[in-house]
């Protein structure tokens, strides 16, 4: 079962794709490519901020769950884990792969390395690392008005750099494995590691 931060993660990733569709849309032609790129680019940076959301969220659901109030010298290191937890998320705006792993680590115990994986997509854990930093990079690019930097996966055989309709698919598809994945190791991590009345998700 999903987490409450992954349920709002797909409400949020449901909304998203009306950006993708409507730079597809016959009915909106016609459309200028860079006016197509303005769609696409605001998909990418919604995918960016949802994630972001979702680890901010997962976080506060840790401490969630695991609060109990009965016994007074956990609670006392508790709320002390939880303040600090708090001052981390609000220090957290880069989520890539090294600032969220850290994240978790710090301030859960929760190591998302081993997880962060996308076997149906052939995709080992560097290379989903290196994915998550590459989609941080056009993000930042386009938000500071740099030129979106050249990846495989934004090249077309032309040599143009660009997004399409067909990257925008695969970053939701991305996020999505990564939501998951994440979600599965965290309630597991949960569940070795953590005594708990109730249960997680």
């Amino acid at each position: 079962m999903s987490s409450p931060a992954a349920l709002k993660y797909i409400t949020a990733a449901d909304r998203i794709q009306t950006l993708r569709k409507a730079a597809t849309d016959r009915r909106l032609r016609p459309m200028a490519q860079d006016e197509i790129q303005v769609y696409y680019h605001a998909s990418l940076t919604a995918y960016v901020a949802a994630w972001d959301a979702y680890i901010n969220d997962l976080v506060r659901e840790f401490y969630n769950v695991i609060a109990d109030s009965s016994d007074s010298r956990f609670h006392a290191i508790y709320i002390v884990a939880r303040q600090a937890a708090d001052r981390a998320l609000e220090r957290f705006n880069t989520p890539n792969w090294e600032n969220t792993r850290n994240l978790l680590i710090q301030c859960t115990g929760y190591d998302p390395i081993g997880d962060w994986a996308w076997p149906r997509r052939g995709m080992e854990g560097l290379e989903v690392r290196e994915r998550l930093n590459e989609i941080l990079h056009i993000r930042h690019s386009f938000a500071h008005g740099f030129g979106m930097p050249a990846y495989n996966w934004t090249q077309s055989p032309s040599g143009k750099v660009r997004l399409t309709s067909k990257v925008i698919r695969e970053t939701e598809a991305f996020f999505k494995n990564l939501v998951n994945v994440t979600d599965s190791g965290m309630e597991a991590h949960i569940n070795l590691t953590v005594i708990r009345t109730s249960p997680m998700f």
